[in-house]
């Protein structure tokens, strides 16, 4: 099932933040995951969350996000990262998507979880 890896960057040196995006995109694509969203040009829809940066990265499951967050590469480019986003920390998280069985189109409804909210596989 995929998963997603969402990351929230406040940017304060965007060259900084350049070069370590240059040198992170070859280790997300190694660990086996693929940008589908990298900027901030978006549009506040609901609520007043407004990010200075957001990436969105598929990876085959939430076990290889993982994997890649604490490689020893990843930690070393941490470093870079942090330098341009003025030592904030990142704000992120993994999220197992929905599965699409063999000629499913939409996904199953499976019940609630502990907090009473719907879950779909």
């Amino acid at each position: 099932m995929p998963a997603y890896f969402v990351i929230e960057l406040d940017v304060e040196n965007g060259p900084s933040l350049d070069e370590y995006e240059r040198e992170v995109t070859e280790h997300v694509v190694a660990a086996g995951g693929r940008f589908l969203v990298r900027g901030n040009d978006y549009r506040p829809i609901e609520g007043d969350w407004h990010p200075k940066r957001l990436v969105i990265v598929e990876f085959p499951d939430v076990d290889a996000i993982e994997r890649y967050y604490r490689s020893d590469a990843n930690q070393t480019l941490k470093k870079k990262r942090l330098a341009g986003t003025a030592g904030k920390p990142a704000r992120a998280i993994a999220i197992a998507g929905l599965s699409r069985g063999e000629g499913q189109g939409a996904p199953q409804y499976v019940g609630v979880d502990a907090s009473g909210a719907a879950v779909w596989r």
